[in-house]
């Protein structure tokens, strides 16, 4: 629904620096710190269906985000012979959070969605974050007081589950930081980069899909499923507390936390944390008294691979980076995604 009164998006922010060098700079520091609001964005909220239209545009939200980035240029050795290292160190850090999404005097908007699917969603947050991670957990005894507070709460011998959603993760990292490192010799230059992301969750759609079809190796212990006792309580008559000893199979417990849509969401909440070699590279640079006789001016030969090695990541065979879909912001949510592509690369680079 057109709306006469919407108005371009506002960016208010500040940022102060130092850049420092030394040692003929063979050693630089760059260091800045942030405060930026985004104001007025614009967003579209659903409106009553008798009304002809499905969403009305609008100015909404004041996004604040602050941090800092640091970055480090060395180059440790550099000898006559030629030979020298180049090292490149870059960190940052970023804290996110929504002081207001959309406030009138007779509508108040505290979530918005950015995407998801089914029972898992992933919202905007007014008082939290951009990017929180919404979905079922496993209940649990919340009394403290209570001998078996924190126990699972179970029915049957099964874990049950809430009905409504809750917060059980964040998409936005705590950190980033990349190493780049190039080494030169006689013509020679071979390169590396590291990239780590530090913070952050992510839910695994594809987890769950092969825990509920029994796939997945979490459903195997040494290669068999036995019958087990799931370690908590169950409601008695009496509306007390006693410790569960119902044995159930290790597909009735599966199908119990990871069936139906997307099965309990924490279940399948993973740490996006991970260290990777994201490129390496080596190459040759002819020297214009090996390209006397030939009719070149310039030759460079070279090789290069991306998305070389993961190096550190806590989901067990899936991507941090693979999300469920390319043209939303919810990166959180990861479901039956393909994996990411390792690519290789020859390159001639030449002049007359």
């Amino acid at each position: 629904l057109y709306n006469s009164s919407v108005r371009s998006e506002l960016i208010k922010s500040w940022e102060f620096g130092a850049e420092i060098r030394f040692f003929n700079n063979r050693l630089g520091f760059d260091f800045s710190w942030y405060k930026s609001n985004a104001t007025r964005q614009l967003i579209n909220l659903p409106m009553d269906n008798l009304s002809g239209y499905e969403k009305r545009k609008v100015n909404a939200g004041n996004i604040e985000n602050k941090g800092f980035e640091l970055m480090v240029n060395a180059r440790p050795i550099e000898l006559k012979n030629g030979f020298s290292w180049d090292l490149m160190v870059n960190f940052s850090a970023n804290k996110n959070r929504i002081i207001e999404l959309y406030k009138t005097a007779d509508e108040e908007i505290t979530l918005y969605p950015l995407g998801g699917y089914d029972n898992l969603q992933v919202y905007a947050t007014a008082g939290g974050n951009y990017g929180e991670i919404w979905g079922t957990v496993l209940k649990r005894v919340t009394d403290e007081k209570s001998p078996y507070y924190g126990k699972l709460i179970t029915q049957n011998g099964l874990p049950t589950a809430t009905t409504e959603k809750q917060k059980i993760g964040n998409q936005q990292p705590d950190a980033l930081l990349g190493i780049s490192s190039t080494f030169n010799y006689k013509g020679w230059s071979l390169n590396f980069l590291i990239d780590s992301r530090f913070g952050g969750d992510i839910f695994s759609g594809t987890h769950q899909t092969m825990q509920a079809a029994g796939t997945s190796n979490v459903t195997v212990v040494n290669g068999e499923r036995p019958q087990m006792v799931v370690d908590g309580v169950f409601m008695n008559e009496k509306g007390e507390y006693e410790k569960n000893t119902t044995e159930i199979s290790t597909q009735q417990y599966w199908n119990a936390v990871a069936g139906g849509n997307l099965g309990v969401g924490e279940i399948n909440i993973y740490s996006a944390t991970n260290i990777r070699l994201r490129n390496l590279g080596l190459s040759y640079t002819f020297s214009k008294q090996q390209l006397k006789r030939t009719p070149f001016t310039q030759l460079k030969l070279g090789v290069s691979c991306n998305n070389v090695w993961m190096l550190k990541s806590h989901m067990n065979g899936i991507d941090p980076e693979s999300i469920y879909a390319t043209s939303t912001n919810a990166t959180g949510f990861e479901y039956g995604s393909s994996p990411t592509s390792r690519t290789y690369l020859f390159n001639v680079t030449f002049g007359f």
